[in-house]
C-alpha cells in the first residue's frame, strides 16, 4: 500500500494566516464600529435623525465609525430646521494593533521552526512573515470596519433659532418691529 506525501506543516501556517485575517485589530476590539453623539438643543424636545435613527433631544445616537461624514437633521416646530455635519477622523488607538509584530513574530517563528512548512520554512522565515501578517491582519479590519475612526464632534450643542413665521406672528417679543 503506498501513502502520498503530505506537508506536515502546511496546515498549521494555513491556520495562522487564516486566524490573523479573521482576527480583528486592537480598535475593533476596544471602541467597537459604533461611536455614541451626544445632541443637545435650546430649546429640548427638537427631533435629530442621522441615517436610519430618530432620537428627542437631549438625547444620544449611535453612529457607524465608517462613515466619512454624517448629517444630523434637527427640526422643531416653530424653529428653523438645522444640519450638523459629523467628520470621522483616525483614532490613535489604531496603532496598538503594533502590538501584533511581536506576537506574530512569535507565532511564526515557532511554526517555522517546528513544522517546515512551505510558508514558514524555517525560524526566521517565520518570524518575518507572522510579524508581518498580525499587525496587516489588524490594521485592514480596524479600516474595513471603521474602527480606526473616531467621529467628531462627539456631542452636538445646537441653539436653534425661530422661524420667520413665529416671529411673525408675535411669539417672540425681542423681534417685534417697533
Amino acid at each position: 500500500m503506498k501513502c502520498s506525501k503530505r506537508r506536515s506543516g502546511t496546515f498549521p501556517a494555513f491556520l495562522v494566516v487564516v486566524s490573523c485575517l479573521l482576527a480583528g485589530g486592537c480598535a475593533t476590539v476596544f471602541r467597537g464600529t459604533r461611536q455614541k453623539v451626544e445632541v443637545f438643543t435650546d430649546p429640548p424636545g427638537a427631533t435629530a435623525t442621522a441615517s436610519d435613527q430618530r432620537i428627542t433631544t437631549p438625547g444620544t445616537l449611535r453612529l457607524a465609525r465608517k462613515e466619512k461624514l454624517t448629517e444630523v437633521r434637527i427640526e422643531k416646530a416653530g424653529y428653523q430646521t438645522r444640519i450638523a455635519t459629523i467628520e470621522r477622523r483616525a483614532s490613535g488607538l489604531v496603532w496598538l494593533n503594533m502590538i501584533g509584530i511581536p506576537a506574530g513574530a512569535l507565532a511564526g517563528g515557532v511554526i517555522g521552526s517546528k513544522t517546515g512548512s512551505g510558508w514558514f520554512g524555517n525560524l526566521e522565515e517565520g518570524m518575518a512573515y507572522g510579524g508581518a501578517l498580525a499587525p496587516a491582519a489588524a490594521f485592514a479590519a480596524d479600516y474595513q470596519t471603521g474602527a480606526a475612526y473616531r467621529l467628531v464632534p462627539a456631542r452636538l450643542v445646537v441653539k436653534l433659532v425661530p422661524s420667520p413665521e413665529k416671529t411673525a406672528q408675535g411669539l417672540s417679543p425681542a423681534a417685534q418691529p417697533r
